[in-house]
């Protein structure tokens, strides 16, 4: 399924969202070179436990101003 947002807004929203929690994080694995990067790792809203499909209601909100 392709993203109907571009990635500008996916960063940016998350970039400054409080509530953002990355998918890797919440399954317990933690943050390791095993997957996630650090050079690579960048907050996006499809990452995060509270997008589910575009239908987190931080992302709504912002994305409607």
């Amino acid at each position: 399924m392709k993203n109907r947002y571009c990635d500008k807004q996916l960063r940016g929203i998350a970039g400054e969202c409080q509530e953002f929690e990355h998918i890797i994080s919440a399954m317990g694995y933690g943050y390791s070179l095993l997957n996630v990067s650090p050079s690579e790792f960048v907050r996006r809203c499809t990452d995060c436990v509270h997008w589910l499909g575009g239908s987190c209601e931080i992302f709504k909100h912002e994305i409607t101003q």
